[in-house]
């Protein structure tokens, strides 16, 4: 089908080139016929009218060959034995298997290759126990920060991962998460003053600095940002805050009683 529209284009483009050409040199002998009556030369007069004749009788022979009018007509004749195959076909296929990926998550299915490793030592002389790294976030400017639940301190890293600044707490920070670019909170606990809180730490100069608290009546220890809201987890209980601090509404409590604690 697409070989015979493309004969056809191809004819009708030359016929269209044909008729441009005739009329272009009918234009050409009116302007010379035009100068001749002017200069009133007999021989050239003769010469143009012949030429007028010949030109005429070649544009009447060749139109009625070509003639505008005529139609083209395409009938397309299947092949019955493809047709014959296809309706006895259930159908053109089956699926075996589906992989779905959510927006936003990774799949389970996929397998990660380790390329590479790198040890970093980012004990400071005033931590008293071995580092126990408790969450980290990485910053888009490539700063890393680390909760050292151990040492109850929060450290920042720079982009060859050496501790450039930091911040010990009277309690133990447990959870963090990325608030802004430049914003992190992390969830602490402290179980002297019975108090547990939210601590808001801004990295500004390859600085930490420290911001606003939000005091909770419960236990803390996860904690994650999404669209605006603070997602915290206690020992068995899952509650939603907005940035301020007040409490949306517990969003889940296991009451099953395997996990024991304040909630």
């Amino acid at each position: 089908m697409k070989d015979t529209l493309t004969k056809l284009h191809a004819s009708s483009k030359i016929a269209v080139d044909k008729c441009i050409r005739l009329r272009d040199e009918f234009k050409q002998l009116r302007d010379a016929i035009q100068d001749i009556s002017d200069k009133s030369t007999l021989e050239l007069s003769f010469i143009a009218i012949r030429k007028c004749n010949d030109k005429i009788q070649q544009s009447e022979t060749y139109l009625k060959g070509n003639s505008l009018q005529s139609k083209v007509s395409i009938t397309f004749l299947p092949n019955r034995e493809i047709v014959q195959y296809l309706s006895k076909l259930s159908g053109l296929g089956k699926i075996e298997h589906i992989t779905q990926t959510l927006m936003g998550q990774s799949d389970p299915n996929k397998v990660f290759t380790v390329q590479g490793k790198s040890v970093h030592n980012m004990k400071m002389s005033s931590d008293s126990h071995k580092c126990s790294i408790q969450a980290i976030c990485v910053l888009p400017d490539r700063q890393v920060v680390v909760v050292d639940n151990s040492n109850a301190n929060v450290k920042l890293l720079d982009q060859q991962y050496q501790v450039v600044s930091h911040w010990s707490f009277t309690g133990t920070p447990a959870g963090m998460c990325e608030i802004t670019p430049s914003e992190v909170a992390v969830t602490l606990n402290n179980i002297c003053s019975n108090t547990d809180e939210v601590q808001f730490i801004t990295i500004n100069n390859r600085q930490l600095v420290i911001g606003r608290k939000l005091q909770l009546q419960h236990t803390c220890s996860g904690i994650a940002f999404h669209q605006g809201d603070l997602y915290i987890t206690a020992l068995t209980a899952l509650y939603k805050y907005t940035l301020s601090g007040e409490q949306v509404s517990k969003m889940y409590e296991d009451t099953s009683g395997k996990l024991t604690g304040q909630n």
